[in-house]
């Protein structure tokens, strides 16, 4: 039972990040495009919900059970995941996705500050350089 209810939370976490992204704000050039600010995050968000829903329409074996530390662990990602989601209207994105990063490493368990912040930092730095300034692709705040 308790497997079934973080599947419907995570499906509920899939459809309000769809949503949200629906609501990416676009100037006048990129909203004609098929391709904008929109489509990625959109398409993460149905595929992470068709998968949830596969798994929660699909039966399990009854022998197959899951340790109560994994789902621990899934429900406070997924809540990571919406508190970013919930609070990217008040952050900037690479800041929270650096936020992001840092609390889940610390949720897993990882201890050592020195990995934790390379990860915290340097992942949006890329994600920064490599699609606003050398892509050039506009990134509303």
């Amino acid at each position: 039972m308790g497997y079934r209810l973080l599947l419907i939370g995570l499906l509920a976490v899939s459809v309000l990040y769809t949503l949200t992204a629906r609501r990416i704000p676009m100037d006048a050039w990129t909203a004609e495009e098929l391709i904008n600010a929109q489509t990625l995050p959109t398409v993460y968000g149905i595929l992470l919900a068709l998968t949830v829903l596969a798994l929660l329409f699909r039966t399990a074996p009854a022998a197959v059970g899951i340790a109560p530390g994994r789902v621990l662990r899934l429900a406070g990602i997924a809540a990571l995941v919406l508190a970013f989601v919930a609070a990217i209207s008040w952050l900037d994105l690479w800041l929270g996705l650096g936020i992001l990063l840092l609390a889940a490493a610390w949720w897993l368990g990882e201890r050592r500050w020195l990995p934790m912040l390379s990860l915290a930092v340097s992942v949006p730095l890329i994600g920064y350089l490599g699609i606003e300034v050398g892509l050039g692709v506009y990134l509303p705040d």
